[in-house]
Order: C-alpha cells, then structure tokens, then sequence
C-alpha cells in the first residue's frame, strides 16, 4: 500500500477517516464546489479490461442517490497508478457501529424506524438491479440531519472485478454474511436481506444473532452455528422478534424473500406469510443438490453446503433483474389435527388432546394423549405460524395477533358441547411443528381449572 496521499484530480486530500478490507476512506475537499466529501480508494490495481466493468458498476450504484436514504455517489474514476476510487456524501456522524460502540444497544423502536428505511432504500436498489452485497453497522453511516444512509451500495461488486458471480471470500463480513455466501452462492436480494436484518438484531440486542467462527475450526463447527437458535430481543415487539427470525433463516427458501416483505412484517402491516407445507423432496431435486454440492467442494468453504441449502442459479453468474413479479396467494391447507370452520372462525380442531405442558426456558412441550383416555389438556383451535417461529420465544408467540385472535374465552365457549361448562377453563399456547414438514402452526388448549383431568372431548368441531 502506498502510505503518500492519493493525488485525485478535483479534489484536495485532507486527512485519512479509517481503512478496512481492501481500501482506505479519505476526507476531501472539492474547491469548485467548497464542499468536504469522503473518497473511497482501492488499494488493488485493476488491470485495463476490469476498469470498464468497475465504472459500469459505479454508474449502476450512482442511479441510487436519490433516496434520502442512501449516500450520495458523486464521482469514480482510476487513479494515474490505476486504483479504483468513489467520491461520495461525507456522513459526519459516523456509523451505527460507532454509535452502537458509544451508546450500546439501541432502544427497539428505533432499531424498528432505522430497519423500515434501510428496508426501504434495499428495496429501491433491487428494483433498480443493484445489490449492496455488504450490510453491516459499520456501513451504516448518519449524515448531518441524524438521517440513516446505507453506505457502500454495490461497492463489493464494484471493486471485487474479477468475479462476476460472487464476492470474495477476504471481502466477506462473516458475522452478517448469509449462509450460502460461504458456499460461493451467487449474490441475491434474499442474501441481503439476511445481512439486513443480522445488522438490525445487533444494534437492538447488542450482540450477534449468531455467533459465526472465522476461520472456523472445522465445517461442523461453521455449519452448528447457521444452525443455532436466533433468541428473540428482550422488549422488541412480538412481531418484530418474529420478521427478524424469519429473515435470518439459514435455508434461503425459507427466509424474507424482498426488503419491502421485511419492512412490511417489522410494521406489523403484514403478517408474516402462511404457505403450506412443502412437498417432500422428489428424485430429481436430490439429484440437483448432488450435482450443485459437487460443484463447490472443490473450496474448502464451499464444503459447508452439505449442510445448508443453497438457491442454485442457471444464469451463469450474469446480472440478474431482482424485480418482484407478481405472485398468486397460496392455497392454505389447515394443520394437523385441524380444519376449516364453517360457522365460527380460526380452525376446528378434529381431535387433539395432551397430558400436562411442561416449559423449558422459552420451549413450551406437552405429549399427546388420546381424547377418550385421562388427559389435562384439549385443543379447541389453531393456525399456521410464521416461518421461524419455532426460534422465538413462546411468551412472545402467545402476542402475535394470530394468536390473539382466536385463543380468546369467546372462541372457547362456541367450541364447548352444548351443556359443557368452561368458563373458568385456563387457556395456553401450544407450538407445533410435527407432521407438517417442519412448518410451525400452534393449538389453542384449555384445561380444566385446578389441573384436573378428563377422559372425553369437551370441544366440538363447528
């Protein structure tokens, strides 16, 4: 690295505002505009057919300046020694990893109002074909007004010129990098969200929602870490433990798919959403991910695919138009033990009985008892959860307004047989995800006052 400072054309270097990965931030003055600007210089050369393809890039992220959240790009070019730079909007107030260094966690409803612009401003950018490839705090910065601004956008594609299809493994932020970025998985919206919303969980919590070893000792180690449990954020609102959960899934096919899906299920605007059960796995989807793990085993990191699964891509590595299409609600089918209603609403319950619940930290567990037998506790309704729900909290699951709305005394007392008596009943939540590919769903279950036992259905379908 050359210690002198840059010689850029139109701008006088000041000082130098920090380094990291592959370039060094500078502050710069522009005397034709008597303006402070920050330029971002590589400190790789580029060879002579890349320099095109890196201002093609610049272009595509310079289109995103207009969004009030979002840093202004201003200029690219190549130094006289052939460097890559960015002149872009000096942010004064540093970022939110400096904030979160100085103030530790932020309060949950401001993480709440950061996450829906910054959800906002990713939205934008997929719609205009660019991806940012490297969310985290630090890439965060807060202009002169407290305005949150995604920083970077597109900068790891940008500078990583030599490939086309994926960010290089020394430019990776590991702690807020997808799962299948470490499989060499081509980019995609879904990777960002995952970088997304590990950055929001971090600034709430404190800490990581994961804690990801890097290098890891071994792949079992990098794979049981993808795999831990996401623990819900102490007095975030239950919908927003639960957006975040869905948006860290280590399976892509199971995560947010779109920034504005995130934004909408942070609000509480939009449920997350219900599919059914996916079908089991056929021959040919076995033989796919056969043909895709071989594919990448040849890179030591790549090995870890075995245990994550990864979204392959037929377009060769090309850029790709990450606009949403439109798609058709699903057809939802009930749960388990559970359907349709006719005259009341939420779902019937067929027939589903259990012994006593016991709770183990935020893991709330019973086993099944038959209905005719001596049981404590019975359904009398139920529905689909968001994906990810078995990660949360079951204090904060009994908060979601799914849940709410039909584990009521009310709903109890139109399922009660006629001359039954349940009014003084106690109502909990049960989650489930047996016999449904792993899809969660919950029952409403009642028993009777004091811990008693009955040996017959006090519910009936209706």
């Amino acid at each position: 690295m050359n210690d002198a400072l840059p010689d850029i054309p139109g701008l006088t270097i000041v000082q130098t505002l920090g380094s990291g990965g592959f370039g060094v931030v500078y502050r710069a003055r522009q005397p034709q505009l008597d303006r402070d600007v920050a330029v971002k210089l590589d400190n790789r050369v580029l060879p002579g057919e890349e320099r095109a393809k890196f201002l093609r890039e610049a272009r595509a992220a310079a289109r995103l300046s207009g969004h009030p959240n979002v840093v202004n790009i201003f200029d690219a070019g190549i130094t006289a020694d052939g460097r890559p730079y960015i002149v872009m909007e000096l942010c004064p107030g540093g970022s939110l990893l400096d904030l979160l260094q100085r103030e530790g966690p932020l309060a949950p409803e401001r993480v709440l109002d950061i996450g829906i612009r910054l959800a906002d401003a990713l939205g934008f950018a997929h719609e205009a074909g660019v991806l940012h490839r490297d969310i985290k705090p630090a890439n965060v910065l807060i202009d002169a007004f407290g305005a949150v601004k995604l920083a970077d956008f597109g900068l790891a594609a940008i500078l990583d010129a030599p490939s086309e299809s994926t960010i290089t493994m020394g430019a990776l932020s590991p702690s807020y990098a997808a799962p299948e970025v470490f499989a060499w998985g081509a980019p995609s919206p879904a990777a960002d969200v995952y970088s997304l919303a590990a950055t929001l969980y971090t600034l709430a919590a404190g800490h990581l929602p994961r804690e990801i070893p890097w290098p890891p000792e071994s792949l079992d180690q990098l794979a049981g870490a993808f795999r831990a449990q996401v623990k819900p954020i102490p007095g975030a609102a239950p919908q927003v433990n639960v957006a975040l959960a869905r948006a860290l899934a280590a399976d892509i096919s199971q995560r947010t798919p779109s920034p504005r899906l995130l934004a909408d299920e942070l609000a509480g605007s939009r449920p997350a959403p219900v599919a059914p059960p996916p079908p089991p796995a056929g021959k040919k989807s076995n033989q796919l991910k056969v043909l895709v793990l071989a594919a990448v085993a040849a890179v030591v990191v790549a090995a870890v695919a075995v245990y994550i699964t990864i979204s392959p891509s037929g377009n060769g590595g090309k850029p790709t138009d990450t606009r949403a299409a439109p798609v058709a609600p699903p057809i939802v089918s009930p749960p388990p033990k559970l359907e349709d209603c006719v005259t009341t609403p939420g779902y019937c319950v067929t027939e589903a009985c259990f012994g006593g619940l016991v709770q183990i930290n935020d893991v709330r567990t019973a086993s099944a008892r038959p209905c005719a037998g001596e049981h404590s506790w019975e359904a009398f309704s139920g529905g689909w959860l968001p994906d990810g729900s078995m990660e949360v909290a079951i204090e904060e699951i009994e908060k979601l307004p799914a849940v709410t709305a039909v584990c009521t005394p009310e709903l109890m007392k139109t399922r009660t047989k006629p001359g039954g008596d349940t009014a003084a009943w106690e109502i909990s939540v049960l989650m489930m995800d047996k016999g449904s590919n792993g899809k969660p769903y919950f029952y409403c279950v009642a028993m009777p006052e004091a811990g008693g036992t009955v040996t017959s259905r006090m519910f009936v379908n209706g």
